[in-house]
């Protein structure tokens, strides 16, 4: 059984067999659809933080409905809509058996404005907190999170850091799996992948060097056509599946070369490799946010404040850039 090296929260079994003796698992066979000897575990006390295709994502989800010992947490939870946010909580606890005082939680969850609201009057912000909560009261000890960040805010993301610290310390199992790889790099500096080709770690440390050559514009390809992009127009640079990616106002334009040459190109015009995968225009960072002690990102200033993921060797370094450039 191979054991992927441990950082923070981010642990994963990927295994040669199917005999795990006292944990359940999720056989990548079965969610890719082709013969695969590997396997995810549901490891007590730690958790596993996977990207992959929406098409994997709804066939995982449909084969953990049916187990009774994994709690599937899901951006849309059930919920009585007659009751207050308070009522809900305490009928959760008392359901699931629940030691955590509902009183405590409410608090440390910041629902203490709406501890007397109805569900069906609270916004979307406080019911996907709900459903954090939820998860960590639940009596299952595997917890299955499906996109839990997916539209979340700043403070929810920081309390879903916080709900997965609990988890850890009650010995909850637990995979998170999600469609972006940004998403991904906020839950922890190291992730996974997964494709038709199976499960592979995703590389964080940055070991490559290309020869310098210096660009003003960057050439891409949008269809058929092949354009050409001003720099000061770029917001992020990702390579994503063997491509290398422009992004702009949410388009994507691919582009030849790698990203260690692009780097090399583009460094002394006000880009920043900030992580293995990524590099970022400095004129388009809006703020760096801590999650952790470990996991860090950079938020651009675009409609959708994209989070891209920060190495957490390159923190106090782009601190700098950012306060001279």
């Amino acid at each position: 059984m191979w054991k992927a090296e441990e950082h923070n929260y981010n642990i994963l079994y990927i295994q040669s067999d199917f005999e795990v003796s006292g944990m359940d698992e999720i056989r990548v066979s079965e969610v890719i659809g082709k013969e695969n000897g590997q396997a995810i575990a549901f490891e007590p006390g730690e958790a596993a933080v996977i990207q992959m295709p929406v098409g994997y994502i709804n066939r995982i989800a449909d084969m953990v409905k049916s187990s009774q010992s994994t709690f599937l947490l899901e951006s849309s939870m059930p919920s009585y809509n007659r009751l207050t946010v308070r009522e809900q909580l305490r009928f959760i606890a008392k359901w699931h058996g629940s030691e955590l005082k509902v009183e405590n939680i409410i608090r440390q969850y910041k629902l203490e404005p709406w501890k007397k609201t109805h569900l069906s009057k609270c916004t979307e912000e406080v019911i996907q907190r709900m459903g954090y909560i939820h998860a960590m009261m639940s009596s299952q000890k595997n917890i299955l999170a499906v996109d839990p960040l997916h539209s979340a805010t700043v403070d929810n993301i920081h309390l879903f850091h916080k709900a997965l610290q609990q988890m850890k310390r009650t010995g909850k199992a637990m995979v998170i799996i999600t469609q972006s790889t940004e998403e991904a790099f906020v839950l922890s500096p190291d992730i996974y992948k997964l494709n038709d080709q199976g499960l592979k770690p995703v590389a964080t440390d940055d070991t490559s060097e290309e020869p310098n050559v210096k660009l003003k514009r960057l050439k891409a390809k949008y269809q058929d056509k092949t354009i050409f992009i001003d720099l000061e127009d770029i917001e992020y640079i990702e390579s994503s599946e063997g491509k290398v990616l422009i992004n702009i106002s949410r388009e994507k334009f691919v582009m030849d070369g790698t990203l260690a040459q692009i780097d090399e190109d583009l460094r002394s015009y006000g880009f920043y490799r900030c992580h293995r995968s990524y590099i970022v225009n400095l004129e388009k960072v809006k703020e760096i946010i801590s999650w952790s002690k470990n996991t860090y990102s950079v938020v651009m200033d675009n409609p959708e404040k994209t989070k891209i993921p920060l190495s957490r060797t390159k923190y106090n370094e782009i601190q700098e850039l950012l306060m001279h450039h």
